[in-house]
């Protein structure tokens, strides 16, 4: 019987190792079905995320499309403003020299009334001086003496008199030029 009894007793010791491995199998299997809950977890999220990349990616694309589309149009305008731009300093130039020619031809003038103002006083102080000889001696005997007087000898001389300053021809019994307003 110690056969029997020593049979039973390996027996019952492999049925124990059984059935530890068996509880290590079935520890192992919840190990392994929790893993595999949660890596069905992980791919869940990862393919939620995936999708949700893919969509961003989709309206990063649109507004990619869009943001060229803006970029486009914007460039048009400004070069429609740079154009308008170049054609305002074009004409702001030609405004500008046109003002400088017209000022140029206005401060030219003014120059030439300048020196016409000058010796028109001249004229008027040469002509107070005569005025003022003729009344202090009425008969005609000053230095300068009266026109009819100076230039009755010379009737030849007041034909052919001309300005010296112009070259204007000159009248009978002219003092000054009428031109230019010189002493003649």
């Amino acid at each position: 019987m110690t056969s029997e009894e020593d049979y039973v007793e390996r027996l019952e010791k492999i049925i124990d190792k059984q059935d530890d491995l068996l509880s290590q199998l079935d520890a192992r299997f919840n190990q392994q079905d929790a893993l595999n809950e949660y890596l069905f977890k992980q791919n869940r999220q990862l393919e939620e995320d995936i999708q949700k990349h893919r969509d961003l990616t989709r309206d990063m694309n649109k507004t990619v499309t869009q943001q060229k589309n803006v970029v486009e149009k914007l460039k048009k305008e400004l070069e429609e403003q740079l154009k308008i731009q170049q054609d305002l300093h074009k004409d702001y130039g030609e405004v500008i020299k046109q003002l400088t020619d017209d000022l140029e031809e206005e401060q030219e003038k003014n120059e030439k009334l300048t020196k016409k103002q000058s010796e028109l006083e001249a004229e008027i102080k040469n002509l107070k001086r005569t005025q003022t000889a003729q009344k202090q001696n009425p008969a005609g005997n000053t230095y300068y003496g009266t026109v009819s007087q100076k230039t009755a000898g010379n009737k030849k001389d007041d034909e052919k008199r001309k300005c010296p300053k112009c070259g204007n021809q000159a009248n009978k019994g002219d003092l000054f030029c009428q031109s230019c307003g010189t002493k003649l």
